[in-house]
């Protein structure tokens, strides 16, 4: 294909659909910023505007419009004051046009940089959905750009480890045609469904999908993904205690990812994952170079949330080596990375609710604005002619109650955002336990007896709940189920302390190992209370006391 710019070649895309001369475009953005010199930048895409402007083609200035707006804001790191209108007003221009593809590319820009450069991700949802939306009324063949733009959505919602609806776009992206255009957002969808899956424990669809990856008939993402796609299948086997399997593709993930400096955490990942098998399989040696090159490649890449993997593999292998108090530092170590994890990672969520209140605020504050606009207009009216009296009124009314429902919205939106702040506590204040009780099972096949159950009892003595912890935990339970414990006890007024925290732990569908660990008792202790309970209620089996807790 001829250099565009330098040649000045541009006929080529005054005729034809976007489908046909969609990588010609491609090209053209390219070369655009190859450039390194925002000035000489600015040349061309006057040259290039100016050409479309003699052939009185709006589709090619169209272009234009969108990579400057691109340009200035993801390149050149404009304000967001200027940033956002900018690439909003391409939008505009482009559904005035309807020129749908720009429009459609316009909303993807803009999501992005709601999401990559100013981390406001409920905007940047509210772009996808819109792209999505447009998405819907054309095909592949029109618009080459959807596998992409599906692609990106699905990652989207894997993000938030929202894996259902995460896999509703990858699934529609891998269904398109695979040519050597879209292969590589194909591959990409492919590698996050596998991931899905393998978040959810579903291990035979997850092997198909990283499987279609390493049998895809074209080169580029033979040569891109292939190794990702080996290790991630070489987690699956791991996960499933397959560690023969495991083994080779690890070792090819990780000798590919540490050749890439892009790829600095693939490769701690891998090392990560081949210490732990060395370690289980006693070969401490290998374990130990591992450990080394992990630590590395996760300083390099900066990606702290691998040490809540790491420092277990860690802890493992000082107390195999008779370091008990180094064990115990990074079995410390290793709660305290996971719990800054969670609390990342809840904060990450609570700062979209925030941000979706923010926005609701926003469009209510909006709604003020025009009210009081058509306040003044109405006064105006009413000095000019009686009879817009009554329309004024009717108009002031309407605005009225429309403000009162926004105002009951926004209060009610104020009450989900507790609730939903309660509920992010109290899963964080479970998902503690269970990552907690994970670190026990992991101790229990590597340490030796003695001094397993020695570092068991200590962590398990430094996390049992106190009764202020319990007043806590009931003082979020209320939010999410109020009136449940105070039912309980007028209901069921013979019920001791340690039933009655059955009935709430119940209520949250939390295991009997859970339950123990929480309460600091075995969980035979657990099924002793559970099976007293039943017997003091007179209920024939466990399937109608857990009714009963739930009508409650």
């Amino acid at each position: 294909m001829p250099l565009l710019l330098q040649a000045q070649n541009y006929d080529g895309l005054l005729k034809g659909s976007y489908a046909e001369k969609v990588e010609q475009i491609h090209e053209l953005y390219n070369q655009l910023l190859a450039e390194k010199d925002s000035a000489a930048v600015a040349r061309k895409v006057t040259a290039f505007r100016q050409f479309a402007q003699k052939h009185r083609n709006t589709e090619l200035d169209l272009e234009m419009d969108l990579f400057t707006a691109y340009y200035h804001a993801c390149i050149l790191k404009i304000p967001a004051e200027q940033a956002v209108p900018g690439l909003k007003a391409v939008i505009e221009r482009a559904a005035e046009a309807q020129v749908w593809h720009v429009e459609i590319r316009g909303l993807r820009v803009l999501a992005d940089y709601y999401w990559e450069e100013l981390q406001n991700y409920e905007l940047a949802f509210e772009q996808y959905l819109l792209q999505d939306r447009a998405l819907s009324t054309l095909s592949a063949a029109d618009y080459p750009d959807m596998a992409r733009d599906l692609q990106k959505i699905g990652q989207a919602y894997y993000f938030f480890n929202d894996y259902e609806k995460a896999k509703i776009y990858l699934k529609r992206a891998i269904a398109l045609p695979e040519t050597e255009f879209t292969t590589m957002f194909i591959n990409g969808a492919r590698n996050t469904l596998g991931l899905c899956y393998q978040k959810e424990k579903q291990f035979k669809e997850s092997d198909f999908y990283f499987k279609e990856i390493m049998n895809t008939k074209f080169k580029k993402p033979r040569e891109s993904w292939r190794y990702i796609a080996q290790g991630n299948l070489g987690a699956n086997y791991y996960l499933k205690g397959s560690y023969d399997e495991a083994l080779p593709l690890l070792q090819y993930d990780y000798e590919q990812a540490s050749k890439d400096e892009r790829d600095m955490g693939a490769a701690a990942g891998a090392a990560i994952t081949l210490a732990d098998i060395y370690i289980r399989r006693g070969d401490v040696q290998r374990c130990g170079f591992y450990i080394e090159r992990a630590a590395y490649y996760i300083k390099q890449s900066g990606q702290r949330e691998r040490l809540q993997s790491f420092y277990p593999v860690l802890s493992k292998w000082h107390g195999i080596a008779g370091r008990e108090a180094l064990a115990q530092e990074y079995l410390d170590s290793a709660i305290a990375a996971i719990r800054e994890h969670q609390q990342n990672f809840s904060a990450l969520k609570l700062l979209r609710v925030q941000q979706k209140i923010a926005r609701q605020e926003e469009e209510l504050h909006l709604a003020d604005l025009r009210f009081e606009e058509q306040r003044k207009t109405s006064q105006r009216n009413l000095l000019i002619l009686a009879v817009s009296a009554l329309i004024t009124t009717m108009v002031l009314g309407y605005f009225i109650h429309k403000k009162r429902q926004q105002a009951k919205e926004l209060e009610l939106q104020s009450a989900n955002r507790e609730l939903e702040l309660a509920r992010l506590n109290l899963h964080k204040f479970t998902d503690s336990i269970a990552e907690k009780n994970e670190l026990i099972e992991q101790l229990q096949q590597s340490q030796s007896t003695e001094d397993r159950q020695e570092l068991i009892a200590q962590l398990q003595e430094r996390y049992i709940l106190t009764e202020e912890d319990w007043t806590n935990f009931q003082r979020l339970f209320d939010k999410l189920h109020p009136g449940f414990i105070q039912k309980a006890r007028t209901t069921y007024s013979d019920l001791t302390l340690g039933e009655l925290r059955y009935f709430v732990l119940s209520r949250l569908q939390i295991s009997y190992r859970e339950m123990a660990a929480m309460l600091g008792v075995s969980p035979n202790t657990i099924q002793v209370m559970r099976h007293r309970i039943r017997k003091k209620l007179d209920l024939p089996n466990n399937e109608a006391l857990e009714e009963l807790i739930h009508r409650l």
